[in-house]
Order: C-alpha cells, then structure tokens, then sequence
C-alpha cells in the first residue's frame, strides 16, 4: 500500500503535512474531506518501507483487539469504535490499517472482508471473525481471539526467554575469544619473537592459529555473510523449504520440539475455530496453513477427506501419523461427547507445557556443555601463553 505525503488546509485556515499509508490517491482525498480538510497537494512518498519500531506486530493486533472488544462492549456501535481507535493507536502505521478498515465499513463492507485487505491480520484472525459476524455472536469471538492471541504470545515469548541466556553466553564467549585472538596474543607473539627462544608447542599452536584468524578473520567473516545469505535464500524457495521441513524432521532432538510445537499450534488453532462456529472442514484447512512444515501440513490433508467422507475425525487422525495414540483416542471421545473443541484445547495445553519443559530440559543440558567448551578454549589460550612465559623465564614447572 503506497505511502502518500500530503498537505491540507482545515476549516480554520491552518495548513497541516502529514503522510499516511491509503489504497489510491482518490479514497484519500475522500478520507481527508471527511476529516474537514481541504487537500491542497498530495504525492507518494519516496520511503516506502515501514521502520522497525513502526511495524506491526502481533502485540500490537492483541492490543487493538481487546481495545476494539471493550469498546464493543461499552455499546459503541463497530464505526464508531473504529474511527476512535484510528485516533488514538500507538503507532502510526496501525492508524492508518484502522482508518483503512474504518472507511471500508461505512462502505457498507463487512468488518472480516475489511480486515482480509490488510497482512497484519492473519487469516486465523479473519475467519474467526467472519464466523462471528454470520453467527451475531462478534463480542464474543472478539473476546475468544483476544486468549487466542494472549495464550500463543505468551507461549512464544516464554520460548524465546528460554533461548535468551544461551545466545548471550555464546555470543559473549565468542567476542572474548576473538579478542585475545586479535589483540592480546598477537602482542605477546611479539615479545617472544624479540626474545628469540624456542617455545613450546602449545604456545606455537596458539600464535599459529592467532596469525591465521588476525590475517585471514575477513575471509571467515565474508564466508559466514555469504553462506548465511544464500542459506536463506534458498530457503526461501519451495524445494529450499521442503528441504528444510525434511531435515527438522529427521535430526533426532529437533524433531521431537517440532511435532510437539506443531500438535500444539494446531490443536490450539484448530479448537478456537471450532468455538467461534468456523465450519469443520474450514477449520481443518486454516489450522493447516498455521502449521510451518509443508511434510506435515500435506500429510494431515486427510483430515478433511476423512470428514468430508463422513469418516470422522479420529480415524483420519490416527492415519496421518502425525498425532500419538492417546490423542486421537482423546479426540474419540470427544467427538462421543460433542466437545471436540474443548478436547483439541485441551490437547494444545498439554502439548505446550510438554514443549516448554522439553526446551527448558535441553537448555540445562545445553548451557553446562557451552560453559565448560567456552571453559576449554579460554583454558587452553591462558595455559598456553603462562608455559611460554615460563619457558623463557626459565621457571620450572
């Protein structure tokens, strides 16, 4: 959506510039008439990418959500709760989507085809929301999307909190090493060259391997650049992903976080649909489309022709391998009971607490192992440099 720079004149005869992200140029003269601003010239702007701090995040869609849901509930009227919304978000570029979606109501558009219009509203979001309009139960869908929301933010912000220390750790433990590389060693190779003894070979090791990262680090650094860039653009490509998708699956450790992050996702998906009154099929096939592993996303497509052949869904499931046995005995009865989505909910709990602890698990066994190699390596160039210190000095050992 092109970013345009205007500038107006209001009814008090101030001139007012400002720039704000529209469909065309014509929808946003409307937009400024219907604010009681009179354009005077309108261009496109030459920054067409949004800043980081301007993006939308997924925060910022549980914000105006439940924002958007009180206001609801206060008895405003769906227009009027979004123009106030379009005035007061944070972020500018968010008022700008909302004034968008605004302008599209009083239209005569429905709010999910409005929502549709814009990516930062992901496709789970706006079918839950067209269920509600079609069943007059929006309040209420809005208050199920804002635990949908809460529950995976927090879900992935405790991962990443997990993930955090081990990083730090390297990336400290890597700068540290760099440095007595770089600096420190190359120093001390220069007194025991002016010296002019022979040294032992631990320390000869040490200043080789110096000699050749102070030379050669660019090389190193350029071939990480380079291997990183085209890692990810091959990725990117649809064999790069199938590629990769394949290799999650086979790496032992790897693979067992991924199909519980995957069950979990989907489960918790697949259940907040069925709640809001998404049709089963519809259900099955966004909830498949959340899942990040097309293997995976492929081989649970006989879901939806188990149910649309009047099979179920437990049968299906027990087929695609991608579920243990206990769940889809759990989905059995729970298509028994008529409270399959509460069970899929259910499901989705287990499996991420499972996916946590999991993490957690191997994370306390990571981070001794990083410890003692970070342990190893700054051991080895402090011992290395003291037996060539003492070696000259002539200090028994």
């Amino acid at each position: 959506m092109p970013l345009y720079v205007y500038e107006a004149v209001e009814r008090s005869g101030r001139k007012v510039r400002d720039s704000i992200s529209h469909p065309d140029e014509t929808s946003l003269k409307n937009y400024l008439r219907e604010k009681g601003l009179v354009p005077l010239s309108i261009r496109v702007s030459e920054s067409k990418e949004v800043s980081f701090l301007e993006r939308i995040t997924a925060k910022d869609i549980l914000i105006f959500t439940q924002e958007l849901g009180n206001l609801l509930d206060a008895g405003l009227p769906i227009d009027r709760a979004l123009y106030v919304l379009s005035e007061h978000a944070e972020k500018k570029t968010l008022r700008s989507v909302i004034r968008e979606i605004y302008i599209d109501i009083q239209k005569g558009n429905t709010l999910s085809s409005s929502l549709a219009r814009h990516k930062v509203f992901p496709r789970v979001y706006v079918n839950m929301i067209k269920a509600g309009e079609s069943g007059g139960i929006l309040e209420t869908v809005i208050k199920r999307l804002v635990i949908f929301l809460e529950t995976s933010i927090a879900f992935r912000e405790e991962i990443t909190s997990a993930l955090i220390y081990p990083i730090l750790l390297t990336t400290v433990g890597g700068l540290a090493v760099a440095v007595l590389m770089l600096y420190v060693i190359p120093n001390f190779a220069k007194i025991f060259a002016d010296m002019g003894q022979a040294l032992p070979l631990p320390t000869l090791i040490l200043i080789t391997a110096s000699q050749a990262f102070s030379t050669y680090w660019w090389v190193v650094a350029a071939a990480l650049g380079l291997g990183t860039f085209f890692i990810r653009g091959y990725v990117k490509t649809a064999e790069g992903k199938v590629y990769m998708d394949n290799l999650k699956l086979k790496i032992p450790m790897i693979r067992t976080i991924s199909m519980k992050l995957i069950i979990a996702r989907f489960s918790r998906t697949f259940g907040t649909l069925l709640q809001s009154g998404v049709p089963i099929i519809e259900a099955i096939r966004i909830s498949r489309d959340v899942i990040d592993n097309e293997n995976v996303s492929k081989r649970l497509a006989v879901l939806e022709e188990g149910v649309s052949k009047g099979r179920g869904l437990s049968a299906p499931l027990r087929e695609s391998g991608i579920f243990p046995g206990i769940v889809a005995q759990m989905v059995t009865v729970g298509e028994e009971a008529g409270r399959l989505e509460e069970t899929f909910l259910l499901i989705a709990e287990r499996f991420e607490v499972d996916t946590k602890n999991l993490i957690k698990r191997f994370i306390s066994l990571f981070e001794p192992a990083l410890i003692l190699l970070m342990g190893l390596v700054v051991g080895f160039i402090v011992i290395s440099m003291l037996v060539g210190i003492f070696s000259i000095n002539e200090i028994p050992m």
